[in-house]
């Protein structure tokens, strides 16, 4: 008998111009689907399309395991498409540009967000650490303030990078949700029967 293919949903979030669609793009095993139209607004100065649905992809693990990229808005006019989009996710990524005092400015608007509506298992994924003017690691932890949630450096372009980080990100969640259920195993019901 053959194995149950099981699919995971995985969100791939953070601010504009971070390299979401990048990364969905390079990572997916099937054509992208992707909703970018022309920028029209202040997103103009920093690139000519943006995405204002969502980008979609595949990440083929093995003949069991496929992890389902949804790729979010990174506007913040868009947030209602955040909610739509983590419906169902085990967990969410967050790039953010390592470049860009915007970036970290709206990424931690934007994780706050998350962590009130939303509230996934997430990993940061610092992109453009190549580039002149590149916040080191370090210093995107303390910039950001976001706890102990990990920041992992990445090139959205690199396929081996980002699957890094995606496996890193379901690690992270299944470990979450062992000890979800043990915390449930560990509760006493005796006073309800």
């Amino acid at each position: 008998m053959e194995d149950a293919k099981q699919i995971v949903k995985l969100v791939i979030t953070g601010p504009v111009n971070a390299g979401k669609t990048t990364m969905v793009q390079n990572l997916s095993d099937s054509q992208v689907t992707a909703t970018d139209v022309s920028a029209t607004d202040h997103v103009s100065q920093l690139k000519s399309m943006t995405t204002v649905g969502l980008d979609f992809g595949i990440l083929k693990i093995d003949e069991t395991l496929e992890l389902h990229l949804f790729g979010t808005p990174g506007q913040s006019r868009f947030n209602f498409m955040w909610n739509i989009l983590s419906k169902g996710a085990i967990g969410a990524i967050f790039l953010v540009d390592s470049t860009s005092d915007d970036s970290l400015v709206e990424m931690t608007k934007m994780f706050e967000y998350f962590q009130k509506h939303v509230d996934l298992p997430v990993v940061v994924g610092a992109t453009k650490q190549d580039l002149p003017g590149a916040k080191s690691i370090e210093e995107l932890k303390s910039l950001l303030n976001l706890g102990d949630t990990m920041i992992i450096p990445v090139d959205a372009r690199k396929k081996e990078e980002s699957k890094i980080l995606a496996l890193t990100l379901l690690g992270n969640a299944l470990v979450d949700a062992q000890e979800e259920d043990e915390e449930y195993e560990d509760e006493d019901y005796e006073d309800l029967f």
